[in-house]
C-alpha cells in the first residue's frame, strides 16, 4: 500500500457517502456506498482480496469520498454517478431491463397499446410483461374482445373493424364519454383479472350461434375464450385478487449471482426474467443494486418481497413496501423461482459464459493497442447515404463490451457535400468532439474507426483541433472487403486471428454500428421520400399525409398503389391527385 493511499485511510470519515476509486491516470474505475465510509473503504486495502476486487485494488491510485445525510442517500448517489461516470468495474443492469407495459388511455376515446415508457399521464398502466410476447398476445385479445379504437388516426370512412363490431366507429359516430368511459371501465376490470363476466358473454354466443347452425362463428368465439383460459393458465393465479408484488430470490454459483424476479399483478403471475453477474465484493450489495437499478425503469409495485433478511435491510434504506416472505405460499414461489435460477445459471454457464469473457478480451485488446488505460468505454461511428442523399451518421457506444444504447447518437448530415465519406465523418466527428468540449459528459477511452488509415487520420487531426486526447485506431479491410486487423495512427498494423473472441468481438462491434446507420438511413431516406412526393399535393394535408405514412411504410408499396385503393383513404379528388403525381414521377 502506497503513503498517499494510508494517508487517505487515516482520514475517512465514519458517515455515510459514496467512494470513487481513481486509477494512475485518474480515471474513475469503480463507485461504491456505505454506512461507514471508514470501515467498507479501508477493509479493500486490509485485507486480502481475490478476483475481480483484487484486480481492482491494485489499479487504486488514490480514492475520493462524498459524505451523505444517510444511506438511503448514498444509495441515489452512487447510482447517479456510475450512469454518469461509466466505471469499469461497476455492474450495469442492461438496457433490456425496461419491460414493457399494456397502456390504457383513461378518457376520451378509448385504445390499448403496448409502452415501454410509462410517464404518459393520459394511461394507467399493467404490467410489467418480462416477455414482450405475452404483451402482445394481451393486446390482441383485448381487440378481439373489445370495441376499442384501433386506427392511430381516425379515417373519413369507416374501416372494416367497424364493420366487424369490433369498433365503436368514432369516425363517424359521435360517442358520448359516458359510454367511453362505461368501455375503459370495462377493459380496466378485465385487465385487473375479473374476466368471470366476459367469459359468460362468450359461452353464451358460442351456444347461440351453434344452435343456429352458425359454426364458423361458434369457432371463432371459441377461440377467443380458449385464448383467455391460456393466458390465466399461463399466469397461474393463486394469490389474492389484490396482491400487487414483485418477489425476488438469488443463487451464487463461482462468483455469480442469479437474481430471479416474479412479476404478480392481482394476484396473477405476469412472467419471470433472470440477471446474471459477476459478484463485486458482496452478493447482497449485488443483489440490492441489481434491485435497485431494475426500478429505475420500472414501476415500484406495493409489495417487494424477499428472503434474505440482510438484503430487505438494504431494500428498507430506499423502499418502504421490503417485507421477508415467510408464509407457506411465499415458500412455494420461493422453491418455484430458485428452481428458476438453478435453471438460468446451468444455462448461463453451459452456452452464455462467453460474455463474461469480456474483460479478459478488452484486456488482450489494451495490451495490442498499448493503451494506458483499459478501454472499458468504446465508441463508433458510420455512414449511410444513397449519391449523397439523405446522408446520415451514428454512433454507437460499448461499455466494458456491452451495447449501451443510451448513449448511441443519430446525426443528419448537412455539409455541401455529403456523396463525401470524409466530409461526412468530419462532420459528424466535430460535432461529436465539440459536445464533448462543451458538456461535462465522460469521454470514452478509445475510438474505432470504420475506414482504416483514411479515417483515423481524420479523426486524429478533429481531435488535436478540440485538445481532446482520446487514443483513435481504425479497422481496416482485405482485397476481399473482410475485416482484417486494426491500424494506428503511424499505419502500423495487427492483423487478427479471425478465430479469436477479440476479431469477433470487434466485428461485432462493427456489425452494430453497420445496423444502426442502415436502419436510421432507412427510416429517414423514406421519410423523407414520402414527404417530398406528398408535398403540393392539393387537399393532402398532416392527417391525410400520417394516414398514408401508416398504410404504405414503404415508399414501393405506395407507387403501387391502386387508384382504388388510394379512393378508400382519400377523398377521389385528392387520390386522383396524388395518383397522378406518383406517376409523373417515375
Amino acid at each position: 500500500m502506497t503513503e498517499k493511499l494510508k494517508n487517505l485511510i487515516d482520514n475517512l470519515s465514519t458517515l455515510p457517502g459514496c467512494y470513487l476509486m481513481h486509477d494512475k491516470n485518474g480515471n474513475i474505475i469503480y463507485i461504491g456506498k456505505a454506512k461507514n465510509l471508514k470501515n467498507r473503504v479501508s477493509q479493500y486495502f486490509l485485507r486480502p482480496q481475490n478476483g475481480k476486487v483484487a484486480a481492482m485494488v491494485s489499479n487504486v491510485d488514490y480514492f475520493e469520498t462524498i459524505v451523505t445525510k444517510n444511506e438511503s442517500e448514498a444509495f441515489l448517489l452512487e447510482y447517479n454517478l456510475i450512469h454518469k461516470h461509466l466505471p469499469r468495474y461497476n455492474i450495469l443492469l442492461k438496457d433490456d431491463a425496461h419491460y414493457p407495459y399494456i397502456a390504457l388511455r383513461k378518457n376520451g376515446i378509448p385504445e390499448i397499446k403496448i409502452s415501454r415508457k410509462i410517464n404518459d399521464k393520459n394511461y394507467v398502466y399493467f404490467g410489467p410483461y418480462p416477455k414482450a410476447s405475452n404483451a402482445r398476445e394481451i393486446v390482441d385479445l383485448m381487440n378481439q374482445l373489445f370495441p376499442l379504437k384501433k386506427c392511430r388516426i381516425l379515417p373519413k370512412k369507416p374501416c372494416l373493424y367497424y364493420h366487424l363490431n369490433l369498433c365503436k366507429g368514432w369516425c363517424i359516430n359521435k360517442v358520448s364519454e359516458e359510454e367511453n368511459k362505461f368501455l375503459i371501465d370495462e377493459v380496466k376490470e378485465f385487465l385487473n383479472g375479473k374476466t368471470y363476466q366476459k367469459e359468460i358473454e362468450l359461452k353464451k354466443k358460442i351456444k347461440e350461434n351453434s344452435d343456429n347452425l352458425n359454426f364458423e362463428i361458434a369457432k371463432n368465439y371459441k377461440t377467443i375464450l380458449d385464448s383467455i383460459e391460456a393466458i390465466k393458465t399461463a399466469q397461474s393465479i393463486e394469490l389474492n385478487r389484490d396482491f400487487d408484488a414483485d418477489i425476488f430470490a438469488f443463487v451464487t454459483r463461482e462468483n455469480y449471482i442469479c437474481l430471479s424476479l416474479f412479476v404478480y399483478r392481482n394476484g396473477a403471475l405476469l412472467g419471470r426474467d433472470s440477471f446474471i453477474y459477476e459478484i463485486f465484493d458482496d452478493s447482497i450489495e449485488t443483489a440490492a443494486d441489481l434491485i435497485y437499478q431494475y426500478y429505475q425503469k420500472n414501476i415500484i409495485p406495493k409489495n417487494i418481497i424477499v428472503f434474505n433478511e440482510e438484503l430487505k435491510e438494504k431494500l428498507c434504506k430506499i423502499y418502504e413496501n421490503v417485507s421477508i416472505g415467510k408464509s407457506k405460499t411465499y415458500l412455494d414461489i420461493l422453491n418455484r423461482i430458485l428452481i428458476n435460477c438453478e435453471k438460468s445459471i446451468q444455462d448461463y454457464f453451459l452456452s452464455a459464459r462467453l460474455d463474461d469473457n469480456k474483460i479478459e478480451v478488452l484486456e488482450e485488446l489494451q495490451n495490442i493497442l498499448k493503451l494506458e488505460d483499459f478501454p472499458h468505454y468504446i465508441e463508433l461511428f458510420d455512414n449511410s447515404h444513397i449519391s449523397g442523399s439523405d446522408a446520415v451518421s451514428v454512433s454507437v457506444a460499448y461499455i466494458n463490451g456491452e451495447p449501451c444504447k443510451k448513449l448511441y447518437r443519430k446525426y443528419k448530415l448537412n455539409n455541401e457535400n455529403t456523396q463525401s465519406d470524409i466530409d461526412n465523418m468530419k462532420e459528424i466527428l466535430s460535432r461529436k468532439f465539440k459536445n464533448y468540449k462543451e458538456s461535462n459528459v465522460e469521454l470514452p477511452n478509445l475510438l474505432l474507426m470504420d475506414g482504416g488509415i483514411t479515417q483515423v487520420n481524420i479523426a486524429k487531426e478533429l481531435l488535436d483541433q478540440f485538445e481532446l486526447n482520446i487514443p483513435v485506431f481504425g479497422l481496416y479491410k482485405n482485397d476481399k472487403h473482410q475485416t482484417e486487423g486494426i491500424v494506428d495512427i503511424n499505419n502500423q498494423s495487427v492483423i487478427l486471428n479471425r478465430k479469436s473472441k477479440l476479431f469477433l468481438m470487434l466485428t461485432s462491434m462493427q456489425n452494430e454500428v453497420h445496423r444502426f446507420a442502415i436502419t436510421f438511413f432507412r427510416k429517414s431516406h423514406i421519410k423523407n421520400y414520402k414527404k417530398t412526393i406528398l408535398d403540393d399535393v392539393p387537399g393532402l394535408g398532416k392527417a391525410r399525409k400520417a394516414l398514408i405514412y401508416e398504410t404504405y411504410e414503404n415508399i414501393n408499396d405506395l407507387y403501387k398503389a391502386s387508384l382504388d385503393e388510394l379512393y378508400q383513404l382519400l377523398p377521389n379528388e385528392v387520390a386522383e391527385k396524388l395518383f397522378e403525381k406518383l406517376h409523373k414521377s417515375l
